[in-house]
C-alpha cells in the first residue's frame, strides 16, 4: 500500500466514525492488519512511501492510496508502468495494481490478465475468459475500494487473491451465485440440486411478490459482499425466505460451502471488574446489564430499562450501521442459558422503515468474560464468539468484540460494539479509555460507525414502536 511521502494529509476513511479521519499513513498501518485478519496471517501486506527505496515490482498487488502531490504522483506512475510491463513481459496472472483518492489523476487498474489500458477483445466478447473475469473484479474492486472503510478494501484483496493467486482464500473462496467463474457444469450440477431436493420451496418463494424480489435482487450482487447481501435479505425476510434459505443453504448445503470463525486477531477479556476477577457470574451480570425483571442476577447500577445495551457505535460494516440497535440479554427460563435478542431498525432497499429482531441462544465459555452465540438469521445459523474487552464499573458503557461465521454461505466477519445505556457516547472524558480498548482488539476508533438511535426521527416514528419483548414473554415460559 503505497502512501503520500507527506504522511499527514487525511484521509476518506472513517467519515461516519466517532473521531477524525485518519491520515492515510494511519489508514494504510490499519489495512495492513485487516488484510492479515481475513487471510488468516497468510497474505503479507506492507506500507511503502512514494518516493522510497521500496522495489515495487516485487509485490503481487500495490495500491496507491491518497497520492496527490507532483512528486508523489511522478513516482506512482512510474511504478505502475514498470510493473505494467514486467507483467505483459513475463505473463504473470498474479498482478493488481489500482491507484484509490488519488486526485483526478488517470490510472487504469491492473487485475490478473485484464488491463484496463490494454483490454482486448476477449474481456468484452468471451465472459468465460480470465480476462473477462479480471474485466469483472476490477469493477467490483473500484466499487469497494469507494467506500472508503477497511472492511470493503481488505475484502477486495481478498477477492483478487482468492481468483488469481492460484490459492483460495477462506474469506472469499465459497459463493452461491452462478458464476462464469464456476464454470457451466458446476452451475448445472448446483441448479439441478437445487430443484430435486427443494422444488417446492423454490416454486413457493418465486410465486410469493415480496420473495421473489428478494432473489431477483441477490441475483444483482456478489453475495459475499455481506454489506449488500445482508441488507437485501432483511429488506425481504419472511418465512417463505426462510424456508427457501433453510433447505437450499443449511439444510442441503448445495453449494458446499464451509466457514469457521476467525481466529485473528486474538482478544483477550477483561479480567478484572469493579475490583474484583472476573468470572462467569459477574460477566453474565454485565451482560444484562440495565435491563428490568432479571431477578437477582440484575447487577449493581442497573437502571431498570426495557433494554440491556443501546449500540452507540460498532466495527462492522455490514452489521452495525443498522440504526436504532436495542441489545436484550436475559437469563434462560431454565438451566444456566442466556438469550439475546437484538431488535434494530433497517432501512430497506425499496424506502420502508421496518423493525428486525433475532433471538440468538448464548453460553458461557470456559474463559470468564466470553461466551458463544448461536442464531438461526433467515434460514441461515450463524456461529459467534464474543468477549467482554471492558466495561465501565457504573455500567455506563460496555466494549464487546465478536468474530463469527455463516458456515452454510461461506461467510466469516469481525466486529466490536461500544454500547451504552441509552445509545449515545458515553462522556469525553471516558472515550480515549474506550478507544485504546478498542486497539486491544486491533480495531481504530475510525473504524467505528455512529449509529443513529433518534427515537423521535421520521424513519424511526415510521416504523413504530421496537418489539422489544416479542422473544422474551415467549422465553421466559419454554426456557
Amino acid at each position: 500500500i503505497l502512501v503520500p511521502s507527506d504522511g499527514s494529509s487525511r484521509s476518506g476513511f472513517g467519515g461516519k466514525s466517532p473521531v477524525d479521519p485518519p491520515t492515510y499513513r494511519d489508514a494504510a498501518d490499519q489495512l495492513v492488519r485487516k488484510i492479515s485478519h481475513f487471510s488468516d496471517g497468510r497474505i503479507v501486506a506492507t506500507v511503502v512511501t512514494a518516493g522510497g527505496d521500496d522495489d515495487c515490482l516485487s509485490y503481487d498487488a500495490l495500491f496507491g492510496l491518497g497520492v496527490t502531490s507532483p512528486r508523489d504522483v511522478q513516482f506512482l506512475s512510474g511504478a505502475f508502468r514498470e510493473r505494467r510491463t514486467a507483467a505483459r513481459e513475463t505473463g504473470s496472472t498474479c498482478t493488481a495494481q489500482f491507484a484509490v483518492d488519488c486526485g483526478d489523476n488517470e490510472y487504469a487498474p491492473l487485475v490478473g490478465p485484464y488491463d484496463e489500458a490494454n483490454p482486448g477483445l476477449l474481456s468484452d466478447l468471451a465472459p468465460w475468459t480470465d480476462a473477462a473475469s479480471g474485466k469483472r473484479l476490477a469493477e467490483q474492486m473500484s466499487g469497494l475500494f469507494s467506500k472508503r472503510t477497511s472492511d470493503d478494501f481488505a475484502f477486495a484483496v481478498m477477492l483478487f487473491f482468492n481468483r488469481f493467486s492460484g490459492e483460495e482464500v477462506d474469506w472469499v473462496r465459497h459463493s452461491i451465485d452462478v458464476t462464469w467463474e464456476k464454470g457451466v457444469s458446476r452451475n448445472a450440477y448446483e441448479l439441478y440440486s437445487m430443484v430435486t431436493k427443494c422444488g417446492s420451496c423454490i416454486s413457493d418463494c418465486l410465486a410469493d411478490e415480496n420473495c421473489k424480489a428478494c432473489i431477483d435482487a441477490l441475483d444483482k450482487i456478489d453475495t459475499r459482499d455481506q454489506v449488500s447481501s445482508y441488507r437485501t435479505v432483511v429488506s425481504y425476510e419472511s418465512e417463505l425466505l426462510r424456508d427457501f434459505s433453510l433447505c437450499i443453504l443449511q439444510k442441503n448445503n448445495i453449494f458446499g460451502c464451509d466457514a469457521k470463525i476467525p481466529e485473528l486477531p486474538v482478544v483477550r477479556p477483561l479480567d478484572e471488574w469493579r475490583g474484583q476477577t472476573m468470572t462467569t457470574k459477574l460477566a453474565r451480570s454485565i451482560m444484562f446489564g440495565h435491563l428490568k425483571d432479571i431477578g437477582e442476577e440484575t447487577p449493581e447500577g442497573s437502571t431498570q430499562l426495557p433494554v440491556s445495551w443501546k449500540v452507540a457505535c460498532g466495527a462492522n460494516v455490514a452489521y452495525d450501521q443498522f440504526p436504532s440497535q436495542n441489545q436484550l440479554f436475559y437469563p434462560s427460563a431454565r438451566g444456566s442459558g442466556i438469550w439475546y435478542d437484538p431488535v434494530f431498525r433497517v432501512e430497506t432497499i425499496d424506502g420502508r422503515n421496518v423493525w428486525c429482531k433475532r433471538h440468538y441462544r448464548v453460553r458461557s465459555e470456559e474463559v470468564p468474560g466470553t461466551f458463544r452465540f448461536s442464531v438461526l438469521d433467515n434460514g441461515v445459523t450463524s456461529d459467534e464468539f464474543w468477549t467482554i474487552l471492558g466495561c465501565a464499573d457504573d455500567l455506563s458503557w460496555v466494549v464487546f468484540h465478536y468474530a463469527g461465521a455463516a458456515s452454510a454461505v461461506g461467510q466469516r466477519y469481525l466486529g466490536g460494539l461500544l454500547c451504552t445505556p441509552n445509545g449515545e457516547l458515553p462522556r469525553s472524558s471516558e472515550l480515549e479509555k474506550i478507544w485504546q480498548i478498542f486497539r486491544s482488539a486491533e480495531i481504530e476508533p475510525w473504524e467505528l460507525f455512529k449509529v443513529d438511535n433518534d427515537d423521535n426521527s421520521p424513519s424511526a416514528l415510521a416504523a413504530g414502536p421496537p418489539p422489544l419483548d416479542f422473544y422474551r414473554k415467549t422465553a421466559s415460559i419454554i426456557g
